[in-house]
């Protein structure tokens, strides 16, 4: 039987954050904003007996995860898994959401109606293509955990992380950009999946007790 505590964070500001530039598969810094958002995170979380730590491949979710892990008081094992990457938006990268939106008629689609986004015009991820490996990724990580009951780490990016919480609370992906329906994740932000597996050969469930927490922030 397991039963596993996954704290899902998304990582730290960027400087493409507050440029307003789509930052998915390329990465940009953390800002100083975003390095202290993950130490005051990491500083919440403290007391928490996290058994591992898990970011995507990306650069800006480990340093995230490993700002968080170095407030923890124990030495716990990282890892990193491309499942939790952010979606790949691929000749949208790097460019800026205002002039997307007068270039593309398919960006607004791809803001606010997920079901119609067409991802071969921008050579990037569809919706489903990301819930799909994001719930594989969490898969991966419970049977990977090193115990059977535990609290594991997880930083990863606020789109995924966005359609994957709003699907495991109950949601309709094709609702999640939405912000009435559900809201978008904020940078260091804490959401809490509890996994449980009734007995060694029985399907586990993902059950969601918050989301997009950032008491800790203010």
């Amino acid at each position: 039987m397991k039963d596993i505590n996954l704290y899902l964070i998304r990582h730290g500001q960027t400087e493409w954050n507050i440029k307003d530039q789509m930052q998915g598969s390329q990465n940009s810094p953390l800002t100083e904003q975003g390095i202290l958002g993950a130490k005051i995170t990491g500083q919440y979380l403290k007391d928490i007996p996290f058994m591992q730590a898990y970011s995507s491949t990306q650069q800006r979710a480990m340093e995230t995860r490993d700002y968080i892990v170095k407030e923890n008081n124990l030495t716990i094992p990282t890892f990193e898994l491309a499942d939790l990457r952010e979606m790949d938006f691929g000749i949208w990268e790097g460019k800026h959401v205002p002039q997307l939106k007068k270039t593309f008629p398919e960006f607004t689609t791809y803001l606010t109606d997920p079901a119609n986004f067409d991802a071969s015009v921008n050579q990037g991820e569809n919706y489903l293509d990301i819930l799909t490996r994001m719930k594989q990724g969490l898969n991966t990580i419970v049977q990977n955990a090193t115990q059977d009951t535990g609290n594991i780490l997880v930083v990863s990016h606020g789109t995924v992380l966005r359609i994957l919480l709003c699907v495991l609370n109950g949601g309709d992906w094709r609702l999640h950009r939405d912000e009435n329906y559900f809201p978008r994740m904020l940078n260091t932000s804490i959401s809490l999946v509890n996994y449980k597996q009734s007995h060694e050969h029985a399907e586990g469930a993902f059950t969601v007790k918050f989301f997009n927490n950032v008491d800790h922030l203010s």
